[in-house]
């Protein structure tokens, strides 16, 4: 097997994100095996604790014997180059602690014009930079090509394996340890004017918005009663909110495939029965949507969070801004842009305001409330949602609340996305705020213990394809406390 071909395949590869992360993989897998040959270590990211740098080569390398940062790096065109490089040691000159030396490994293989460039660089940094490229590789991985064959040809077993046991071995605050890293990251974003928050259903819910289930249930029962009326059957009070309780059992987790004829049923009185099922026990304020608020506060001279995609109906993140006097623009149709010293809420799915006399032609909002309303987005690349999400989620720093990540059009915007961003740096610039998996009275159990580890590995490793990282939470009532940090707030806790 030709090694340098190989690498060239695997960069070139159309799945970027995977062939980003067999690539690493590769690289730690034969550094691991070049170092234990001189007796020396070398601890990957997830083996250390708020690792700085891809590896860390504690012993060095061949005849230096001092520790050693190494960064893995690759990218898809030769414009990108100088700013990848660049954009890596300039993150490192700050994070970097007590190490003075960062092995800075270029997969590509680097013109002798951009290598000269950065030994020019070299001469302002405040640590010593060791730059290796495709070359470089090629030389250790040849030291032993029937490892290198090996590990390439069960590249997806390794990855997979390497996930299982890193969840098998990771202690119960290793989420702890990424999340406080992940909420520093975030504020670093904030601070630079970069976050673009993602709402779902989860950030309206303490305010006793109707979840889909309820909505859905009660909007069928509903058509069901309309038509037992026309036909002089009625239905007491107390027997509707037993029949939408079974009704929400039956829907499960697809009640997607309940909404097909809703909207027809229904006729010309659609919104105005969801808008009232909507708002009917509903506050308008929480925890949750007040942090919102404050996050959305600019700090001096900033802008902090730069724009909101919403996926739920409701107006509770206006009533809440307005209250806080944050001048903001809803954006729910075509040809809807905000204004400079306006925060844009793009409502994606859809716009059903409590006070709809506040808002003009509402009828251009598209209620994404069935899979026809799904397909149609998913067939529409242009379309304005679509458009707005892509480019956000590409140029952009982005956390999701309230969301469970299973939106089929949201993921394939996420990956899209993803081999965009692969293309230009590899790095993992998205963030989820999601609820741990734990199985009720499982702490006795170690078995059952460690398939909620795994099972929480094998989740961050799915989700980083998506170029997303997980902050996981116990409660959902941490992440009023996690947006205050994100503020800039470190001692909510």
């Amino acid at each position: 097997m030709d090694i340098r071909e190989t690498l060239l395949e695997l960069i070139n590869s159309e799945t970027i994100r995977y062939s980003y992360m067999a690539i690493e993989k590769l690289i730690i897998v034969m550094m691991k095996d070049y170092l234990g040959s001189q007796n020396k270590r070398l601890f990957a990211e997830n083996e250390v604790v708020h690792g700085i740098s891809d590896m860390i080569l504690p012993d060095g390398i061949d005849s230096d014997d001092s520790c050693i940062a190494a960064e893995i790096k690759m990218y898809r065109h030769k414009q990108m180059s100088l700013r990848v490089i660049y954009d890596t040691i300039g993150r490192f000159s700050i994070n970097r602690g007590e190490i003075n030396k960062l092995l800075l490994i270029v997969v590509n293989e680097l013109p002798d014009g951009i290598r000269n460039r950065i030994e020019e660089k070299k001469k302002q940094l405040n640590f010593e930079l060791i730059i290796w490229d495709m070359d470089d590789l090629v030389r250790i991985f040849s030291y032993n090509e029937s490892l290198f064959v090996d590990t390439y040809n069960n590249l997806n077993a390794v990855l997979l394996r390497d996930t299982i046991n890193n969840g098998i071995s990771r202690n119960n605050s290793t989420y702890l340890e990424k999340r406080k890293k992940y909420v520093e990251q975030l504020h670093t974003q904030y601070e630079n004017d970069n976050i673009v928050l993602f709402l779902g259903a989860g950030a309206s819910n303490e305010a006793k918005i109707a979840t889909w289930d309820t909505l859905i249930s009660e909007l069928f029962v509903a058509l069901i009663d309309k038509q037992l009326s026309a036909n002089h059957i009625q239905i007491e009070k107390k027997d509707k909110k037993k029949i939408v309780k079974e009704v929400i059992n039956q829907n499960g987790n697809s009640p997607l495939l309940q909404t097909r004829f809703l909207r027809n049923g229904f006729e010309n009185d659609f919104e105005e029965l969801v808008r009232d099922i909507l708002y009917k026990s509903a506050v308008d304020t929480s925890d949750l949507l007040e942090e919102i608020g404050q996050l959305c506060i600019p700090n001096r001279g900033k802008l902090g969070v730069r724009a909101i995609i919403n996926y739920n109906f409701d107006d509770l993140v206006e009533k809440n801004l307005k209250r806080l006097r944050v001048k903001y623009h809803s954006i729910y149709g075509e040809g809807m842009i905000p204004d400079t010293d306006e925060l844009g809420i793009y409502h994606v799915h859809g716009f059903l305001p409590q006070e709809k006399e506040n808002y003009e032609n509402l009828t251009k909002s598209l209620l994404v409330f069935s899979e026809e309303g799904y397909h149609k987005l998913m067939l529409e690349p242009y379309n304005w949602a679509n458009i707005s999400q892509l480019n956000y989620m590409i140029n952009n720093t982005c956390l999701f609340i309230g969301l469970s990540m299973t939106d089929p059009n949201m993921r394939r915007l996420l990956e899209i996305a993803a081999q965009k961003r692969t293309e230009n740096d590899g790095e993992c610039q998205h963030y989820a705020i999601m609820r741990r998996f734990k199985i009720k009275d499982s702490e006795e159990v170690e078995s059952i213990k460690s398939f909620e580890r795994v099972n929480e590995s094998l989740q961050e490793s799915f989700f980083k394809e998506l170029g997303v990282n997980v902050l996981w939470i116990d409660e959902f009532s941490e992440i009023p406390i996690l947006l205050k940090q994100i503020k800039g707030n470190y001692d909510s806790y």
